[in-house]
């Protein structure tokens, strides 16, 4: 058998699944993920199963980032430089807000939680002033029996010259066991003091948020599976729990990725997809049957620079407010009957105006939010398909697609445990990075030629590999990320790449001879699921729902269901 689990605010999902068996659980979440982890293998029949393979993502870090949580979290960084956190960069998200406040992520690191450290690396990555050793002493004396649990280490220019970087990370390490360590320029070795900042101290909070939460996870699996546990990632691909030590941010992006995974299994060639839990929704676009990517974005109101599905993440969810009061969207789904009753729900549902009106305010916050995202990536949202998910999703497709003006909306099948069942789908990804950090006019196909044969040798298996280059047009610029499905056969190729990438996305030649920074091949393997069997009209029932694999669907008068092979298809009539 094999086990995808998707930990959310709420609920914690299981899909088993083997050639012939698909098994289907939902578990209330606790603070004790290890006990959550066995309830969930007991309902399933897997206490001490053989699992082949174990797949995991969870929204834990990702709450906590839409809620600007704090983790005890310190950062070590060059003399002068404990500002670039806050201070971020001078562009304008709100371009015509008067009082516009910064939205560098300042609550990854506190104040006072920020040290500085002398020594330095110039930009052509010599070194110009040893590292302040004394200086270093004292700040592993302050940081034991402090309580923090991760440090991020960004020094000026670590990323052409990361020996400084280095010699603080084993100091940190042998001053601090137990305590995770992050370099910038293992986390991310590309150029832009504060886009490497925010990403090393992202990725120090998130191994403050979440890391015992995983080891929990692992140890409470039966023995013989803790060392075959994948982990979903930000692209919707599947990849070792120790890529986790090289970029804790895969806990970050990995359950909406999931979510957009079995979302475009759902919509076909093209669509919008969005999720719905108690605490966040996650909006995706779909073309050519997956989910688009990008190379770096937004992402719960911090810069990622990372390959990643493009999502955005909004703070709509059951637990959520959508109207003035106190009701939550989960008070009016109780009062509807769509959910169990929870108490004072009616007086705060009648305060804020009535049920019809929360869900209908809900349906108006989710169409805004997709209509956004839509138009802010030159897509018509009247044009394309939509899909809803999640455990509130389907109860408000219809009030969605009726805020947009449209007649059909698709909704997965076993849509309240998406995640799961889009991490079970998603491809297995054996991956092997090379650093270069070399002027392509100063690279020559032969070491080209060399990278790329280790490269490939690493990761061994059938199908074709798959390429990605991370390249600039100068050292110092912004990188892209190059995906191409065949191998490069000379620099002048990657000059060309870059040149046609860079037309595409600015619409001008690059402004630079090019530079490549690092080199990564990866072979992806498929998953089958057992089929689900049905077909035509489910029932509806007199409250006007519909019942699923997992999950219900809100099916008001004037709309028609047909289930379908990988969805049910909503439509309202005309008349």
């Amino acid at each position: 058998m094999h086990l995808a689990v998707d930990f959310g605010a709420r609920f914690a999902d299981f899909v088993a699944w083997d050639g012939a068996d698909l098994r289907i659980c939902k578990v209330a979440n606790a603070p004790d993920i290890g006990a959550v982890t066995r309830e969930g293998l007991a309902a399933l029949g897997l206490t001490g199963a053989a699992l082949e393979s174990v797949r995991m993502v969870g929204t834990a870090a990702l709450n906590a980032a839409l809620d600007r949580r704090a983790a005890p979290v310190a950062l070590v960084t060059t003399a002068g430089f404990a500002d670039t956190l806050r201070l971020g960069r001078q562009n304008r998200v709100a371009l015509y807000d008067p009082v516009a406040a910064s939205p560098a992520p300042a609550f990854l690191v506190a104040e006072g939680d920020i040290h500085e450290l002398g020594g330095r690396i110039d930009a052509s990555g010599a070194e110009v002033a040893a590292l302040d050793e004394a200086g270093l002493a004292v700040i592993c004396d302050r940081l034991h029996g402090s309580g923090v649990r991760a440090v991020a280490v960004c020094l000026l220019f670590a990323h052409l010259n990361p020996a400084h970087e280095r010699q603080v990370g084993e100091a940190l390490r042998a001053a601090l066991p137990g305590v995770a360590i992050s370099l910038s320029h293992e986390v991310d070795p590309a150029p832009r003091e504060y886009d490497r900042t925010v990403s090393v101290a992202l990725d120090a909070w998130v191994a403050a948020q979440a890391g015992a939460e995983l080891a929990r996870f692992v140890a409470a699996l039966p023995e013989a599976a803790r060392d075959r546990v994948l982990l979903g990632e930000g692209r919707g691909v599947l990849v070792p729990r120790a890529r986790f030590e090289a970029r804790r941010a895969v806990l970050l992006t990995g359950g909406p990725a999931a979510a957009a995974r079995a979302g475009a299994l759902a919509v076909g060639e093209a669509g919008l997809v969005i999720d719905i839990g108690s605490q966040s929704a996650d909006i995706a676009l779909v073309r050519q049957g997956d989910p688009v990517t990008v190379d770096f974005g937004r992402f719960a109101g911090v810069d990622l620079r990372a390959p990643m599905v493009d999502m955005a993440s909004v703070a709509l969810g059951g637990a959520r407010r959508v109207a003035q009061g106190a009701a939550s969207l989960d008070d009016a789904l109780a009062v509807l009957g769509l959910l169990p009753a929870e108490m004072g729900a009616e007086a705060r549902v009648a305060e804020a105006g009535g049920a019809e009106a929360i869900l209908a305010a809900a349906g108006e916050v989710a169409a805004v939010e997709l209509i956004r995202y839509a138009t802010r990536r030159n897509v018509d949202p009247g044009r394309v398909a939509l899909c809803v998910m999640g455990g509130n999703g389907p109860l408000l497709a219809t009030a969605i697609a009726e805020a947009m003006g449209l007649t059909r909306v698709s909704v997965p099948r076993a849509p309240a445990v998406a995640g799961a069942m889009g991490l079970a789908q998603a491809p297995e990804r054996a991956e092997a990075q090379r650093r270069v950090d070399a002027a392509l006019a100063d690279l020559t196909d032969a070491r080209l030629a060399l990278l790329l044969d280790q490269l490939e040798a690493e990761v061994p298996g059938a199908g074709a590999a798959g390429w990605t280059l991370t390249v600039s047009a100068r050292a110092q610029m912004h990188p892209l990320q190059l995906a191409l499905e065949t191998r490069p056969g000379s620099v002048a190729e990657v000059a060309a790449e870059l040149a046609r990438a860079y037309a595409a996305q600015f619409g001008v030649a690059p402004p630079g001879p090019g530079h490549l920074f690092a080199l990564r091949c990866h072979r992806d393997r498929g998953t089958v699921l057992p089929p689900m069997p049905g077909a035509g009209a489910p029932a509806r029932d007199a409250a006007g729902l519909v019942e699923t694999e997992a999950g219900r669907i809100r099916l008001p008068e004037g709309w028609q269901i047909e289930t379908r092979p990988g969805a049910y298809l909503l439509t309202r009539s005309r008349a």
